[in-house]
């Protein structure tokens, strides 16, 4: 898939490539077929190779990834997982260093709506209220 990647001319000023790869942690307790160490080196080598599109990658949160990345802009955030059973899942996006990243304070990438309305799509963040105390 990367490999592909890298060979296409991109034309489109606005477009992002998002990858997501197999998480690190527990990826043998949740995937049949996972990736080793070897593959998540080899997979993020080749997502930095990438100089002409704009990319984000997004991962578990863990030491070994954020080592591999080191170098990128990144996020981190958490959410609500309900698969299987409800519990905080604690994620990084990693990107490139040609994406500009919002001018918000705290930024949550959950917090990015896509609104529609006649005229077309507007992207619209929505900050999510906390409960009072």
């Amino acid at each position: 898939m990367i490999d592909l990647i890298l060979k296409q001319p991109i034309q489109e000023e606005n477009t992002i490539f998002y990858f997501d790869p197999p998480y690190h942690q527990k990826a043998d307790t949740l995937y049949m077929n996972h990736y080793e160490d070897k593959d998540h080196k080899e997979i993020c080598n080749k997502i930095k190779s990438i100089k002409t599109v704009k990319w984000i990658v997004s991962y578990d949160n863990v030491e070994m990834i954020k080592k591999l990345y080191s170098e990128c802009p990144f996020k981190e955030f958490s959410f609500k997982h309900t698969a299987y059973e409800s519990r905080d899942g604690q994620e990084i996006l990693f990107m490139s260093k040609n994406l500009i990243q919002p001018n918000i304070i705290d930024w949550n990438p959950l917090n990015f709506k896509i609104r529609k309305n006649k005229s077309g799509k507007k992207i619209i963040y929505k900050k999510k209220m906390q409960p009072a105390v």
